[in-house]
């Protein structure tokens, strides 16, 4: 498995760099067959006064499903994702964001995610379709960070 949190050289996501001030610095664990992953709205994300945007919410679970690839050892990027926004996150409150594998294709899988409040409720629900990334590409994006570069090639 490719290591689910960018501790490296780069670290500047705006979903799950640790160096980027103004992004979410997502951490992710592995709970049985499933990627989760916590996040506490801040008042710089937000969308209408006092509710955390809905782009944020997107990138939330964009996020916790992409990683579900990596339990195979495979980085991937989106193709696909549709999003139902069903109850608002507020800011302060804190989201559970997790992903699970639906489909494995030849060059994609496919994710279900959810975005779940404190109180279980359900705050939206993804599906997304991911294509696999090639190793040029991981290699050719990772340049410059070495510590990037390492973490991103395939791991036997």
């Amino acid at each position: 498995m490719l290591p689910l949190n960018d501790d490296t050289d780069y670290g500047l996501c705006f979903a799950c760099g640790p160096r980027n001030e103004t992004g979410m610095r997502l951490r992710f664990e592995v709970e049985g067959d499933r990627i989760l992953t916590r996040y506490t709205a801040r008042p710089e994300h937000q969308g209408f006064p006092g509710y955390l945007h809905g782009g944020v919410i997107s990138a939330l679970l964009d996020e916790v499903m992409s990683r579900v690839s990596l339990l195979e050892g495979k980085w991937t990027m989106t193709a696909k994702m549709e999003v139902r926004f069903r109850k608002p996150v507020l800011i302060g409150q804190e989201v559970t964001a997790v992903g699970k594998l639906a489909e494995k294709g030849r060059g994609l899988v496919k994710t279900e995610g959810s975005a779940v409040l404190p109180d279980g409720t359900i705050a939206a629900q993804a599906t997304a379709t991911f294509v696999f990334v090639a190793e040029e590409t991981l290699a050719r994006m990772s340049a410059g960070y070495p510590g990037l570069a390492s973490t991103w090639m395939k791991q036997e």
